[in-house]
């Protein structure tokens, strides 16, 4: 099917990023260190991603591509939600970052009562994880 989908200049792209976040369907990702459409049918044509490139590295172009695929978007959204929502726990990092991701919505609360037992164990200043459980 023609349609109308876009083109990303790997030359004038300089790898910000940018693009990949305001893609609201997920279409565009980081491969090494550039943006890159991953799938047509991801990629509903509407631009989102086009006035967040600082570069200019995307346009529109007409071309063959699989059409726009909406059960499939919202799929992968379901899917990459439940990755963030706990799907995939990350181990260690700094005892904040461990606090947030345990506490989530109560992190400031929790990082306030970190704080005195950090300082405590660490009068330096410096902080192991490895001290934390």
């Amino acid at each position: 099917m023609k349609r109308r989908i876009i083109e990303i200049d790997h030359d004038k792209c300089n790898g910000c990023g940018a693009c990949a976040a305001a893609c609201h369907e997920g279409a565009i990702a980081m491969v090494d260190g550039k943006a890159k459409l991953m799938r047509d049918d991801y990629c509903d044509g509407l631009g989102d991603c086009l006035h967040a490139c600082p570069t200019g590295a995307i346009s529109f172009v007409e071309r063959e591509a699989a059409a726009y695929d909406e059960a499939a978007v919202l799929a992968n959204k379901q899917k990459n939600e439940k990755n963030a929502a706990g799907g995939m726990r990350i181990h260690g990092g700094c005892p904040g970052t461990r606090m947030k991701n345990r506490y989530g919505t109560q992190s400031r609360q929790a990082l306030r009562l970190l704080l005195p037992r950090c300082r405590a164990a660490f009068p330096s200043g410096r902080c192991r994880s490895s001290s934390f459980p």
